[in-house]
């Protein structure tokens, strides 16, 4: 009976016999009834539904009624002539990209070219066309300022011609009339100037999208909270997720201190969702492999391992056929069903994840500040005193339980274990006896100085203490384990082995017993605790083997800031991944099916929900997607075409100031004058302008810039392995303080006697204890961040430098809020109306860098250039905290360092830290936050660039800038 049932439902519905003329009027209906009955059920039949002559009587395609893609527009076949729609092929290492070769490409296309049936489809906002047998994208033309159509024999060769263009794209089509011709052009034109509107005017800024209004947008200071909402976003995606990062590491968690395992890291994630059948789509820069030991292809290779069917990612560009040595794609986005859009400066990578607590040790969160580890490395990178050796004054637990790796240190006698009482017992998870003993591979970090014989002794000591231990739990999540307490990543002909290795070194190392799971979990595992200055990445397909030995070296904290935009501007970033991705397909894989065309989502009514944001933090604003991007990065046909909206923004933002400009930036390359000097950008210029019109004027104005103590950059200022560091180092401070372009140098000899009434450049830094030790280490400041006057906004990926802002040189994204909703505020003691989204991301920030984030101190923020905020506050704090920093670390940089000789005297001084302990711990506890001066005279007497001789030295100087 079913078998029956399911031949009459495939079969050939029956049309009407009676001839349309033989029907009465009366039955016109019922005939109109039979008609439409005969169509639904012909429709139901799969192989007649996807038959390509069902399809042109329809003019309908899988496109023409997916509800997110907006209305169904005209559709219908055309012949498209082959070849017009690519760039030009001849292009070798970038150099014959010239209009000889476009010339050549038009000719052969136009000699050359076949005419193929294609299924056009005309949506609100783009144009594709279809291969009508299969029904899959074969290109997408978007709307956008180079958007055009024009017909006839001059443009196309064919009087029922027809040319489409865009900035990226231009395709050649004939209609089968000229009259069908004149239909098409027509329409396309309506849709063009009503939905498509918005991108093909000019737009404030220059920029590819509008302003957009009513948006609800969220910020966050530090990658904990970013990464956190990232994940809950990830988990509440439905169709697709658009990621695309400078750099991606597979294994980042993104979310910390809990008990789910894995569940939360990044690779983890994506794998489910893709599983659950989201479509996942990732763009990662492709880096030069002996500069760069980001390690793209195993990040890619580690994403698609899973489900490579759902997850999709393309590395761009191929540097020898673009010709594209010196630039990088350095966006960071991450895109949720096109309706949320998280951008900013974090990438979702290791080192970036971090709180407003900047820890700098993590040795499990067992207390460790009484056990002394003697060590002959410094402690710190920026500390200027090696750490003295010291008598041993304390013994070392034996014997880590809780990792697969065993470390020992050098002692006189063997402490007992301590006795675990029967709560203890339960929470102690043990290995197996199989894996209890592990390699650990040679340079992974955990050293010892014992003998190989003492080292067979103590081994046996340990494994006769846990075979006589009685309970044993039985491991449910081996790796899991192995990821939460080890350090470092054995190898599995290791585990087979049950072999034990302990490299020799100057160095000790321990772990503690794990009481329980809450307690032992580090915050950042393996590879994630980085300082970039003693150590650069390498090994990164060993994620939990430590990069530096964290026993003595403290992690560099990370700052950094993102942002959350909904709707209308989430479909803008959105649009700007799709622009990208297609470029790269059309460019690496046109002819590889796997990798799909996206398409844009439909603006009408396009609404989201984010309820894993807390309402508090959500905004209503008014903001723009703005971009740098050019032939290279975007896939524009023309090398002239570029958009650097990003600059222009800056620049406008800046000249309309009233009150104050906060900035938050990795770099500050600048020059303040008309004669740059080989750097492009006007961002310092126009902060000159601004600030000299303040003093005409008389008025109160400040602008506060924090930017990194030192570039983040692996070698040491002093020595031959810092070229680079220095490098970075020397053009900040050309724009800063020296030199004749340097803004302060300008200001002075303007008249402005006291610059810093206008002008001051902060760093920030912390300290710790480090088994004992005291350390200090510099807070990288990632943030690409600008306030202005408490009512607007930018942030993104971009840098104060020529590199993001110059559009032809790095890709970068960024978007610029203003205020929408308001408060009462003060400004110079002045009423003054404060945006509630800037205001509260300043007073954030202000809080964290001053040291009020615990409430035990009750300042004003609301008030951020009056005198006695400005100079008896911030100015007053930062440089009490530099004072206390030097005198008890001898940290560098540092005013009184002018010259390498004098560094070198000032690293052989023993510092508080060190000779008196108990003084340096009182003092310490008079440094109220992180915020302290960057030392304009640090090696001001020294000429930092590369010299001629150095690899670095050969380089282009748009490397550096």
């Amino acid at each position: 009976m079913a078998n029956e049932k399911r031949g009459r439902r495939n079969a050939l519905p029956r049309f009407p016999n009676k001839p349309d003329i033989l029907v009465p009027y009366e039955q016109l209906n019922q005939r109109r009834k039979e008609l439409e009955d005969y169509l639904y059920n012909l429709l139901n039949i799969e192989i007649y539904r996807r038959n390509s002559e069902t399809i042109n009587f329809l003019d309908i395609s899988p496109l023409s009624f997916v509800g997110d893609l907006g209305m169904k527009g005209k559709e219908g076949t055309v012949l498209k002539r082959t070849g017009s729609g690519a760039r030009t092929r001849c292009n070798f290492f970038g150099l014959f990209e010239c209009g000889f070769c476009i010339k050549c490409n038009y000719f052969c296309t136009s000699l050359c070219g076949k005419w193929q049936k294609k299924h056009l489809v005309v949506k609100d906002t783009f144009i594709a066309y279809l291969n009508p047998e299969d029904g899959k994208v074969k290109s997408v033309i978007l709307m956008d300022g180079g958007f055009g159509i024009s017909l006839g024999v001059y443009t196309t060769g064919s009087r029922s011609g027809m040319q489409i263009t865009n900035l990226s794209r231009h395709i050649v089509i004939k209609c089968f009339t000229k009259r069908k011709a004149k239909e098409w052009m027509q329409f396309i034109q309506e849709v063009s100037n009503r939905e498509g509107k918005d991108f093909i005017q000019t737009n404030p800024h220059n920029s590819f999208v509008p302003y957009r209004s009513s948006i609800l947008a969220t910020w966050f200071v530090d990658g904990a909270d970013y990464m956190s909402a990232v994940a809950d976003a990830l988990e509440n995606a439905k169709e697709e997720i658009f990621i695309a990062d400078w750099w991606l590491s597979p294994e980042i968690h993104m979310k910390r201190r809990t008990s789910n395992g894995d569940y939360w890291r990044l690779d983890k994630i994506l794998q489910r969702k893709a599983i659950e059948g989201v479509k996942v789509f990732v763009l990662i820069y492709k880096e030069i492999e002996v500069a760069l030991g980001i390690n793209s292809y195993y990040s890619k290779q580690k994403l698609v391992e899973q489900c490579s069917a759902n997850i999709k990612v393309l590395r761009h560009p191929d540097h020898a056929r673009a010709g594209v040595f010196l630039w990088a794609h350095h966006e960071k986005i991450v895109v949720i069903d096109q309706s949320l859009a998280f951008l900013g400066g974090i990438d979702l990578c290791y080192g970036r994840w971090d709180t407003s607590e900047h820890k700098l040790t993590d040795l499990d969160s067992i207390h460790h500040s009484s056990i002394y580890i003697p060590s002959r490395d410094k402690l710190t990178n920026t500390s200027s005193k090696k750490v003295l050796n010291c008598p041993e004054r304390h013994v070392l637990l034996p014997l880590a339980i809780a990792t697969n790796t065993i470390t020992m240190a050098t002692t006189r006698s063997m402490p007992l274990l301590p006795v675990m009482d029967e709560k203890t017992k339960k929470d102690l998870v043990l290995p197996t006896d199989n894996s209890l003993f592990m390699l650990q591979e040679k340079g992974d970090g955990v050293k010892c100085n014992t003998p190989e014989l003492q080292r067979k002794n103590l081994l046996e000591v340990a494994k006769t203490t846990v075979d006589k231990m009685k309970t044993t739990v039985k491991v449910k999540r081996q790796e899991f384990i192995n990821m939460v307490y080890a350090s470092h990543e054995a190898d599995a002909d290791d585990v087979a082995e049950n072999k034990l290795t302990l490299p020799a070194s100057d160095t000790v190392d321990t772990v503690d017993y794990p009481c329980n799971l809450e307690r032992t979990t580090k915050l950042w595992l393996g590879k994630d605790y980085t300082n970039f200055i003693v150590k650069d990445f390498n090994d990164l397909e060993k994620p939990y083997q430590d990069l530096v030995d964290r026993t003595t070296t403290p992690r560099m904290p990370w700052h950094d800031i993102g942002v959350l935009v909904q709707n209308a501007a989430a479909r803008d970033v959105a649009r700007h991944f799709i622009q990208r991705w297609n470029a790269v397909k059309q460019e690496k894989a046109k002819l590889n099916s796997c990798y799909p065309y996206l398409l844009p989502k439909s603006y009408k009514d396009c609404k989201s929900y984010a309820p894993f944001i807390k309402d508090a933090k959500k905004h209503n604003v008014k903001c723009q997607v703005l971009r740098s991007v050019s032939s290279w990065s975007a896939g524009f046909l023309d090398s002239d075409t570029v958009e650097q909206s990003i600059q222009e923004a800056y620049i406008q933002a800046i000249s309309k100031a009233e009150r104050y400009i906060y900035i938050e930036n990795q770099f500050f390359i600048t020059l303040a004058s008309m004669d740059k000097g080989g750097v492009k950008n006007q961002i310092g210029e126009t902060l000159l302008k601004r600030i000299l019109r303040a003093h005409r004027e008389g008025a109160v104005f400040r602008v506060f810039v924090v930017m990194p103590l030192l570039p983040g950059f692996e070698g040491e200022v002093g020595g031959p392995s810092g070229t680079a560091l220095r490098a970075i180092t020397h053009w900040n401070y050309n724009s800063i303080s020296r030199g004749k372009d340097a803004i302060l140098n300008q200001l002075l000899e303007a008249g402005i006697e006291d610059p810093s009434e206008y002008i001051t450049f902060h760093g920030l830094r912390t300290h710790s204890m480090l088994n004992g030790t005291m350390v200090t280490e510099l807070i990288y400041i990632h943030s690409k961040l600008m306030i202005i006057d408490d009512n607007t906004v930018i942030c993104g990926s971009a840098n104060i430098n020529d590199r993001s802002m110059v559009a032809t040189r790095d890709s970068e994204i960024a978007v610029i809020i203003h205020d929408q909703d308001f408060e009462d505020g003060r400004m110079n003691d002045i009423p003054f109306l404060c945006g509630k989204f800037a205001s509260s991301l300043r007073k954030q920030l202000f809080r964290e860098h001053l040291g009020l984030l615990s409430g035990k101190e009750n300042i004003n923020l609301d008030d951020a250039i009056i005198k006695s905020f400005y100079k008896d506050v911030w100015c007053a704090r930062s440089r009490k905290n530099t004072e206390l920093y030097e005198e008890v670390f001898h940290c560098i940089p540092t005013d009184k360092v002018v010259n390498f000789a004098i560094l070198k005297q000032y690293q052989d001084k023993v510092s508080l830290s060190i000779s008196d302990p108990l003084l340096a711990q009182e003092m310490v506890e008079n440094i109220k936050g992180y915020l302290v001066d960057l030392p304009l005279n640090f090696l001001c007497n020294e000429d930092l660039k590369p010299a001629a001789g150095t690899v670095e030295g050969m380089m282009p100087t748009a490397l550096w800038t």
